[in-house]
């Protein structure tokens, strides 16, 4: 058990030389980049020291001393990964100083010094003052990493969503086995050990997908609303767009208000994530919203123009066209036509008698 951890360990360690040796190469120090090569660096001296820290004695401290920064360039990470205005300031600098220095002061110490000198000079106050503060800003960190990618998580659609959930799911199974301490006080020591790598790679691979993924779909902010921009439509995504749109206009499907991009996946045997890139890339939709309620403003707009004299309420057309309540027509129906529907049936109306007055 303990060779397969330190095996994976291992493994992890050079994935992460790896993402360095690729951030030199690409010479873009963006915050993106930056924070993850930082990272990653923490991460391998960390997983360095678990693996050979017997062996190399007190200069194991040295490579001890870089995991402070593990949790705090982590969240700098979510950050500019989950926000396109992403900047690194003085308050994040003095949260990674915060988490980082308490371990170059007590590694530095006893690497400098005799134990038993630090000891009698009063030190251990010290170190278990650093120690609670460290634990304290640590903890932050990993809550304002959770928070990043649950950021604007309700406007996000597909992949971008998916990518999330990972994230997500990840990064709270992992810091719970590790952080919490009824779970760990139920392994042994090996095991514990195990459970560490396991995380250790389990995070490392979602966040390296992570990146892939942000760097091919970088994040745009649009007034108050997050946006994916998505990456140029490829003949896949046209070709599966009008397919979606042949459901709009031959079967009509936008005349179901629970409508949703899973039904239109299961009707074409496609995954979910394909039709909500085809919609956006392929048809050039802000989103699957937009693209029924534009199928559905235009029945609308039919059954209005037909209905000059009123007869019929607004709200059975409404429903008629596959809107659930009253409210979201009249949003969705001005946002399209940049008017109210009573306005576009009186102009309908005053237009149809504009006709029959000049014949």
């Amino acid at each position: 058990m303990l060779l397969l951890a330190n095996s994976i360990k291992l493994a992890v360690a050079s994935g992460c030389l790896v993402w360095i040796l690729w951030v030199l190469r690409r010479g873009r120090f963006g915050v993106l980049e930056t924070s993850w090569g930082v990272f990653c660096a923490s991460m391998a001296l960390v997983l360095l020291h678990e693996v050979f820290g017997e062996v190399l004695g007190r200069y194991a401290l040295l490579l001890g001393m870089a995991g402070g920064a593990t949790c705090s360039v982590f969240y700098l990470y979510a950050r500019a990964l989950f926000r396109p205005d992403a900047q690194i300031g003085w308050p994040h600098l003095v949260l990674v100083a915060g988490i980082f220095l308490p371990s170059v002061i007590k590694r530095g110490l006893l690497f400098f010094g005799e134990p038993a000198w630090i000891a009698s000079n009063g030190f251990a106050a010290i170190d278990d003052t650093l120690g609670s503060f460290q634990l304290l800003l640590s903890s932050t960190a990993l809550l304002l990493s959770f928070a990043e990618a649950g950021r604007g998580f309700e406007m996000t659609r597909g992949p971008e969503r998916h990518l999330r959930l990972a994230f997500l799911g990840a990064f709270g199974v992992c810091v719970t086995v590790c952080m919490v301490l009824p779970i760990r006080e139920t392994l042994s020591a090996n095991a514990e050990y195990l459970a560490q790598s396991l995380c250790a790679i389990s995070i490392f691979s979602v966040a390296s997908i992570a990146l892939v993924f942000r760097l091919q779909n970088p994040l745009t902010k649009t007034g108050e609303r997050l946006l994916v921009r998505q990456s140029e439509a490829t003949s896949n995504d046209v070709a599966l767009g009008q397919r979606i749109e042949t459901l709009f206009r031959e079967d009509r499907i936008h005349l179901d208000a629970e409508l949703k991009v899973a039904d239109i996946a299961r009707r074409l045997r496609e995954p979910e994530y394909r039709v909500s890139r085809a919609i956006t890339a392929g048809l050039g939709q802000a989103n699957f919203n937009r693209l029924a309620n534009r199928y559905r403003i235009e029945d609308a707009c039919a059954a209005l123009a037909a209905d000059p004299a009123g007869d019929r309420p607004i709200l059975d057309i409404a429903l008629d066209c596959g809107f659930g309540s009253l409210g979201p027509f009249n949003r969705a129906f001005k946002a399209q036509t940049g008017l109210t529907p009573r306005q576009y049936r009186n102009r309908q109306a005053f237009d149809t008698a504009a006709a029959i007055s000049a014949e």
